[in-house]
């Protein structure tokens, strides 16, 4: 009998040691899927927080991109009245009284002219600018007709230097030099 006394304890000792191998090998299992779960925990905390910083920014870029298309589209609009205010300040000019336009191409023609020079004007305004000319006792040629609002063209005896007062250039200086005043004005 001692044979089986043997064998017992070593059946004994064989099930304790796969005991203690087993209880090894779940608590490193325990350990293993402990530090697993924590891994992805961590693997998503980050990818949520690039997500959202993604998302941030995205929103961000969006945000930006939908102010500069409405500052443009401001700025569109802001620029379409302007133009409008000076399409009927054109149409101002166009349409005034003779007393007026006669006073304003006396100006123009007292200050610019002299005499000698050539003088180009608007077929509606050739009798005005005769009479013009007459009163101030100028001699200068009326060589030509223009397209324009009003106003005059002159030009030196030589050909080499010309002055263009018509109302268009006049207004288009005004136009470039003012825009920023009558917007402030229009717009704040």
């Amino acid at each position: 009998m001692p044979l089986e006394t043997v064998l017992k304890e070593i059946t004994k000792k064989g099930e304790e040691e796969v005991r203690r191998i087993e209880e090894e090998a779940r608590k490193e299992v325990d350990r293993i899927i402990k530090e697993a779960k924590a891994e992805a925990e961590s693997i998503l905390k980050k990818a949520k927080e690039e997500a959202e910083k993604e998302g941030e920014a995205l929103r961000k870029q969006e945000i930006s991109s939908l102010n500069l298309e409405l500052k443009r589209a401001m700025l569109a609009k802001q620029k379409e009245i302007t133009e409008e205010v000076f399409k009927l300040l054109r149409q101002k000019v166009l349409e005034m009284d003779e007393n007026t336009r006669k006073g304003i191409l006396k100006t123009l023609i007292t200050k610019n002219a002299k005499n000698g020079m050539k003088i180009f004007v608007r077929k509606e305004d050739e009798a005005l600018v005769k009479s013009i000319l007459k009163e101030l006792k100028l001699n200068l040629t009326i060589a030509g007709n223009i397209t324009a609002l009003g106003g005059v063209i002159l030009e030196d005896p030589s050909g080499e230097v010309r002055i263009n007062l018509t109302f268009d250039e006049l207004l288009s200086q005004l136009y470039e030099k003012k825009i920023g005043e009558v917007a402030k004005t229009l717009f704040g």
